[in-house]
């Protein structure tokens, strides 16, 4: 998926059995999807905790984090325990395996789950930065804040 282009409306369950959408967040709200490779790595631990810290500064300006993996549901529920009751959706793309993943390429077949990347989407559903990364050391978070930022 391409930067303007339209997200694919996805249906996911988070760690508490919640079905989300991507329209449900249209006019309202940003979605910053991020993709992270396996729950309970620490690469991945360090990336989904990385957004809990500065998950008020992202709320601030009108964006829901949701963690993406093609961890099964209860997988993410033991997951968002561990890391203390992540305070954002952390999404099962398992059922079908990888579905989301795939539509947004970012499916890495032969590890048969997603690369580790960021998508933010804005509330008219359209695609307005994807960045795929090597680690999560390389995310930077204050550069999607900017990012946000300069959306409103």
């Amino acid at each position: 998926m391409e930067i303007g282009s339209s997200a694919f409306n996805f249906e996911m369950l988070d760690q508490h059995g919640t079905l989300h959408k991507l329209s449900d967040y249209a006019g309202k709200n940003n979605v910053l999807l991020s993709f992270h490779i396996y729950s309970f790595t620490k690469g991945c631990s360090n990336q989904m905790t990385g957004f809990r810290a500065a998950y008020p500064k992202f709320k601030e300006l009108n964006t829901e984090i949701l963690g993406v993996s093609c961890d099964a549901q209860p997988t993410q529920t033991a997951y968002s325990t561990s890391l203390g009751n992540l305070p954002y959706p952390v999404l099962s793309d398992f059922h079908p395996k990888g579905q989301v993943s795939k539509e947004f390429e970012i499916y890495n077949e032969d590890r048969g789950a997603s690369d580790r990347g960021v998508f933010i989407i804005d509330a008219n559903g359209k695609i307005r930065y994807r960045e795929i990364y090597a680690k999560a050391e390389d995310i930077n978070i204050d550069h999607l804040l900017k990012v946000l930022k300069n959306l409103s």
